[in-house]
């Protein structure tokens, strides 16, 4: 009799297993790069809590962002987790993409200034907002590109009443993490603006200074920033509109993953195994500290924090501006 209630339990054990794997959609999620902006997907994706909502994960790693955007597009991926400027650039040229939640609020490109540049100009990590921006008169801060590192200088400039072009020099390094170390190390830069890790390696191993630290929501001004979106086509979640609530409680269960501090910790530990590993593990556990204390409170998107991002780039892109009619139907409330 204990055997066949045993075989009994198995039996339905299977069952409520099969059941439950057939209630699970698959949905294909497309990022660029294990860039430390994309920590609320790993997050989500290491924790469980797209299965939690009922959602099984396909991961596409697209190379770039201009390739993710065109995985969605081209009905590769139906999501795409990237920068809220890039949605509405596209927007802009017609596509019907919808953000559906925000993934980081902050402004991930933060700056440094090398040791011998900090010390030349007489700041410390302790100075003060006003003497940072002091400071950046004739600096050569390097970026990777054109885009958000690019903005986040010409913004710093303005605050300074300096002249980007003129009053301190740009650098365009290339995203080869080992080329910006070098450089600073051999002074031919004085600083670096991009995203986590570069400047904490920096300030790690180099002894460079942190000026503003964006990145770490430490800039009141920039504090809240809706940087980092997830995205849909517009039929997908009109054909599909149970699926991108799952989707959307997916990201928000993983946002909670990493503000829970009962939860934090392992979660922090899943993603440094699957995706960081070939990073210090300190190194990994002090950007994550700084990350999950600037983590949202809501993965929801509101219209003024998009039109926050319209107004900061068209700052910078003035022969390419978002058209502000691009935000009207751009997210799902």
């Amino acid at each position: 009799m204990l055997h066949k209630i045993t075989k009994m339990i198995a039996v339905a054990g299977v069952a409520l297993s099969a059941s439950f794997a057939s209630a699970q959609e698959t949905v294909r999620i497309a990022h660029s790069t294990e860039s430390f902006a994309f920590l609320p997907l790993f997050a989500a994706v290491t924790s469980g809590a797209f299965e939690d909502a009922g959602v099984t994960p396909e991961i596409i790693r697209a190379g770039s962002g201009s390739k993710t955007v065109a995985a969605l597009v081209g009905r590769s991926a139906d999501i795409a987790v990237g920068s809220t400027a890039s949605v509405l650039f596209a927007r802009k040229e017609g596509l019907d993409l919808r953000m559906v939640s925000g993934l980081v609020t902050q402004y991930s490109s933060s700056i440094v200034y090398s040791k011998e540049w900090a010390e030349s100009k007489g700041v410390t990590a302790d100075s003060s907002y006003e003497d940072m921006l002091t400071a950046m008169r004739g600096a050569r801060i390097a970026t990777s590109g054109p885009g958000g590192g690019d903005h986040i200088i010409r913004y710093f400039a303005g605050e300074a009443g300096l002249d980007p072009d003129s009053d301190l020099t740009i650098v365009y390094l290339g995203k080869d993490i080992g080329v910006y170390q070098a450089a600073i190390e051999e002074g031919r830069i004085d600083g670096i603006s991009l995203s986590a890790p570069t400047p904490q390696i920096a300030v790690r191993e180099r002894d460079a200074v942190f000026a503003f630290n964006t990145g770490a929501g430490e800039v009141e001004a920039l504090d809240g920033f809706l940087y980092i979106v997830a995205t849909a086509r517009g039929d997908w979640i009109d054909d599909n509109p149970e699926l991108a609530q799952k989707v959307m409680q997916g990201f928000e269960n993983g946002l909670e993953q990493i503000r829970n501090p009962e939860t934090t910790n392992d979660t922090r530990d899943s993603v440094y195994a699957q995706y960081y590993s070939d990073v210090e593990k300190d190194l990994f556990d002090d950007i994550w500290s700084q990350f999950a204390a600037g983590t949202p409170e809501s993965a929801t998107i509101t219209r003024d924090a998009i039109m926050r991002v319209v107004e900061f780039t068209n700052a910078f892109e003035t022969d390419n501006p978002i058209d502000p009619a691009a935000v009207e139907g751009s997210f799902i409330q």
